[in-house]
C-alpha cells in the first residue's frame, strides 16, 4: 500500500479532524473622527450554542485569552452582565495596560451588546452576532472605540487589528477545542 494511503487511514482511524486555526473573512479598521470603528467577521467550525457558551464564559476568559490577566463577572441581573476585565494590550514595542468594566446585554444564544461603564477607554460599544452557517457559526463582531489621549497615543490601525485577531482567534481555537474535546475529534495542525 502507498505511504501517502497509509496515512490518510491513519488519519482517519483517529476520527474527524478540524482547522486547528479558524480565520477571518473580513476585518477592517477604519479611523474616525475620535477614534476607530472597527467591523470583523470569522467563521468557526462548531455549533452557535457552543460558540455562545465560550462567548459569555466570563469568569473562564482569562486562562485562553492571551492579552486578560483577569475576567469576573460583577453582576448578573436578568439578561444584563457586568464584567470587569484587566490585561495588557501589546504590539511589538509597544503596550498598554488597560482595564474595562462593560454592561453587556445578552439575547442568547445569537447576540451580545456591551458598552464601557468604566475603564482605560473614553468610548467603547460593541455588538457579537453568532449565527449558524453551513461550516459552522458565523461571529460577526463590530466595535466603535475611543481610545482617549494617553492611550490614543499608541494605538493605531494595525495595533487594533492585531488586538482583535489575538483575541478573537483566542477565542475561535477554544470553541474548537472544546468541540473536539466533547466529540473526540483530533485537532488539525
Amino acid at each position: 500500500m502507498p505511504r501517502a494511503l497509509l496515512f490518510a487511514a491513519a488519519l482517519l482511524a483517529c476520527g474527524p479532524v478540524l482547522a486547528a486555526d479558524p480565520e477571518f473573512r473580513r476585518i477592517s479598521v477604519v479611523p474616525s473622527a475620535e477614534g476607530y470603528a472597527c467591523d470583523s467577521e470569522m467563521v468557526i467550525p462548531v455549533p452557535p450554542a457552543l460558540a455562545w457558551e465560550v462567548m459569555t464564559d466570563f469568569d473562564s476568559m482569562a486562562r485562553w485569552v492571551p492579552n486578560l490577566r483577569s475576567s469576573r463577572v460583577l453582576m448578573r441581573q436578568g439578561a444584563v452582565v457586568h464584567v470587569e476585565q484587566v490585561g495588557i494590550a501589546a504590539f511589538g514595542p509597544l503596550s498598554f495596560d488597560f482595564t474595562m468594566v462593560r454592561r453587556l446585554e445578552l439575547e442568547p444564544p445569537h447576540h451580545i451588546a456591551a458598552e464601557q461603564v468604566r475603564g482605560t477607554l473614553r468610548r467603547y460599544r460593541s455588538t457579537i452576532r453568532l449565527l449558524p452557517d453551513k461550516a459552522g457559526t458565523r461571529l460577526t463582531y463590530r466595535v466603535d472605540l475611543e481610545p482617549g489621549l494617553l492611550v490614543g497615543a499608541i494605538l493605531s490601525r494595525d495595533f487594533i487589528e492585531h488586538e482583535i485577531r489575538e483575541q478573537f482567534g483566542a477565542i475561535a481555537k477554544e470553541m474548537v477545542r472544546r468541540h473536539s474535546e466533547r466529540h473526540g475529534l483530533v485537532s488539525g495542525a
